[in-house]
């Protein structure tokens, strides 16, 4: 897998649902807002979950280059 591959998987909708999880559950965490962080990650588990799938049934050019 080379730069181009990693840079385009990370812009995936699924990465940056991840990555906008995390922060959002860090900053609330560091807040001491303990029970929203806890609601921010069952919210998005969900979500996450299904993109995952979805990219794993999906037969796009894109996807099957990835799976290398």
């Amino acid at each position: 897998m080379n730069v181009k591959e990693i840079a385009l998987q990370l812009c995936t909708c699924t990465w940056l649902e991840i990555m906008t999880c995390i922060g959002v559950t860090l900053y609330l965490v560091y807040n001491s807002e303990y029970y929203l962080a806890l609601i921010t990650i069952v919210v998005f588990s969900p979500l996450i979950a299904f993109h995952f799938a979805v990219s794993k049934t999906s037969n796009d050019e894109y996807c099957a280059s990835c799976r290398k």
